[in-house]
């Protein structure tokens, strides 16, 4: 088939959903198909950072960028013009869109109501009150659900959700019919962990003697960073020797982390490294680390929590979104916690922090878990099923 994946961002471009179109498209192009990319020049949405210079292709993937532009200051949002053209020319079978809300889903929708090339969404739909960014953004978002998000949805042949949670949220915002839902996961590249990478690589990099929690994520509002510098002030009393490494862009937190963490005296305990480009060292991080949090607001899925499990280490998450189907059996393979808790945080970290067997025990389920339902080739398999059912269903 030719198909058309049209995303905000994309690699070396870092994050969930980016990771998400590339692993896809990776796996896509390995069975034969013609495919290509459309996405923005953008490396950073907040701050809006572009490009300088960037390859026509990734890892073998065919992808044409297009300047982003933006409104200015908290009015964000992200146009490209020039995206909606290119679009509405492209000779293709299927054109598959991802991100809800965004301009590529908008120039998707109208392609639609122009041709009859079948329209796919896999929104990783984040409500509008957890979203980054600031106020004037979710008044945008708020606007955008009430004004335009009902013709766009409408004008989708087919919606992929990454989890059922994800889906019942959106359709709470957006009425729509649910008999176009299917549901496909989120999914890692598994063959990355077999064997599970070494911890050394990242303990070398960082100097990194002892026990550490890990966070892998943006250092955004909506990631529940300030919960977890409370909650690990209270580990500390309990684990004084334990750090906290949080790897990821920095989207407006970091200065606000820091100020907190010295005012409570725990700065020396907290590593910030970063966006860690050298996957090798990256993946290692997971391995050495005790376990994984991720104190988020919302995840429509959460990647990073599969990563983790799948070098068998524990989780310790937030009951949000789409988590607790990521993560499996509450309980088996890691603990769940409600968002804005950091006491429960605290606990439930201590008390896998002090049960080394429990710890094992989680990791090694969750590994199994993983390798059993989270494998980019079993998604795309599922995602050629939903392309294969509109290319013949004569729409």
């Amino acid at each position: 088939m030719k198909i058309l994946q049209a995303c905000t961002r994309f690699p070396p471009a870092p994050g969930g959903a980016e990771s998400h179109v590339f692993h896809i498209s990776k796996e896509l192009l390995s069975r034969n198909h013609d495919l290509k990319v459309y996405t923005t020049d953008l490396y950073m949405e907040i701050p809006f950072t572009h490009m300088k210079e960037w390859s026509p292709k990734v890892d073998g993937i065919p992808v044409k960028r297009f300047k982003a532009y933006s409104l200015h200051g908290n009015m964000h949002y992200v146009f490209v013009p020039k995206m909606t053209r290119a679009i509405l020319k492209a000779n293709v079978d299927i054109i598959h869109a991802h991100s809800y809300g965004y301009f590529q889903v908008n120039a998707g929708a109208f392609n639609r109501r122009l041709r009859t090339v079948p329209f796919i969404l896999t929104p990783h739909y984040h409500p509008q009150w957890s979203m980054w960014g600031g106020e004037k953004r979710k008044k945008i978002r708020r606007f955008y659900d009430r004004v335009f998000a009902q013709s766009v949805i409408q004008s989708v042949d087919i919606i992929i959700g990454v989890s059922h949670h994800e889906i019942e949220l959106m359709h709470d915002a957006i009425d729509f019919d649910m008999d176009r839902v299917r549901y496909i996961p989120n999914g890692i590249d598994f063959t990355k962990f077999e064997p599970i990478p070494s911890p050394e690589h990242f303990r070398k990099k960082y100097n990194l003697k002892g026990p550490f929690i890990l966070y892998v994520g943006r250092l955004a509002s909506n990631k529940g960073l300030m919960v977890l510098v409370k909650a690990a002030a209270k580990v500390l009393k309990t684990h004084p020797d334990i750090k906290f490494v949080l790897i990821g862009e920095d989207e407006g937190m970091k200065v606000k982390l820091k100020a907190e963490l010295k005012s409570l005296g725990i700065l020396k305990n907290f590593l910030f490294t970063g966006h860690i480009t050298d996957e090798q060292i990256f993946l290692s991080a997971f391995s050495a680390c005790e376990l994984l949090t991720l104190p988020s607001e919302y995840e429509a899925f959460g990647i990073v929590l599969l990563e983790a499990m799948a070098c068998e280490k524990p989780c310790v998450a937030t009951r949000v979104g789409g988590v607790p189907e990521a993560l499996g059996k509450e309980g088996k393979t890691g603990l769940l916690v409600e968002y804005g808790d950091s006491e429960g945080l605290a606990e439930a970290i201590n008390d896998l922090l002090s049960n080394p067997f429990k710890r094992r025990q989680f990791g090694k389920a969750g590994r199994k878990h993983v390798k059993e339902k989270f494998t980019w080739p079993s998604i795309v398999t599922e995602i050629e099923k939903v392309y294969n059912e509109l290319k013949n269903s004569n729409i």
